[in-house]
């Protein structure tokens, strides 16, 4: 009686071990999968390029400053110079930050 009570306290322990593990896991992939978001003021707009004047991005630690982005995706074409947005970004293969998603704020 005592062997299978120490054998399923040393399952329960291991199956708490694991689960609290998957946990860490996952909680570290959901930090790396959220991509940096900012905001700011559309100065100018390409085929397939914004310029944006952001307020500072605390996740890059970046001050508030204007930058040309790629644009991975199509802007809104309501969108236009002047318009104050909400974005997200990630980096692309080139280690470049470019916008995945913009919408007026």
């Amino acid at each position: 009686m005592k062997r299978s009570a120490l054998a399923f306290a040393l399952l329960a322990a291991f199956g708490l071990a694991q689960a609290t593990s998957h946990q860490h896991d996952m909680a570290a992939h959901e930090t790396q999968a959220a991509m940096p978001q900012g905001t700011g003021v559309v100065k100018a707009l390409k085929t397939g390029k914004v310029q944006i004047a952001h307020e500072p991005i605390p996740a890059l630690d970046w001050p508030a400053m204007t930058m040309w982005f790629d644009l991975k995706s199509p802007a809104a074409h309501d969108i236009k110079v002047g318009d104050r947005v909400r974005f997200e970004m990630m980096q692309d293969d080139r280690k470049k930050w470019a916008i995945v998603k913009m919408e007026h704020q």
